[in-house]
């Protein structure tokens, strides 16, 4: 087994280029949100930039060649939102040298939203605007 370092979202589409079979990139922009109910000392954190939760925006998928860097990864996201503060990245491999089925794009892409809404984020990969990986707390 090969290891790799992961410091920008560009090493993770020189990782995903390189997989022997095509695949699909999920990619899921979220935006920091406060909680239903939420306190006044979660609001001062929350101005602070600290705290709140990711709200799953809009999912793009994309094969690994599609993209040449982040910055083209920011562009694009504009057709969907310019209010993200991360994004989710997932990666769904194709069988016998074709790529996922259109529904199996589109179940992946619910799945990760959905996984996003209830928390359950650890097989995800999360990038920061500037494309640095986030490291996620649950608190």
């Amino acid at each position: 087994m090969s290891t790799f370092e992961l410091n920008h979202f560009d090493d993770f589409l020189t990782i995903a280029r390189s997989q022997p079979e095509p695949q699909k990139l999920i990619l899921v922009l979220a935006r920091r949100e406060l909680p239903t109910g939420y306190t006044e000392q979660q609001a001062r954190d929350f101005e602070e930039g600290h705290g709140g939760h990711l709200a799953p925006l809009a999912g793009i998928d994309k094969r690994p060649d599609e993209l040449a860097d982040f910055s083209s990864l920011v562009e694009e996201a504009k057709q969907a939102s310019d209010t993200w503060d991360a994004v989710f990245v997932a990666a769904l491999p194709g069988t016998d040298n074709k790529l996922p089925t259109p529904k199996a794009v589109d179940d992946a892409i619910e799945k990760v939203i959905h996984a996003i809404r209830n928390g359950m984020i650890n097989n995800l990969l999360a990038f920061d605007r500037s494309g640095v990986p986030m490291q996620i707390t649950h608190g």
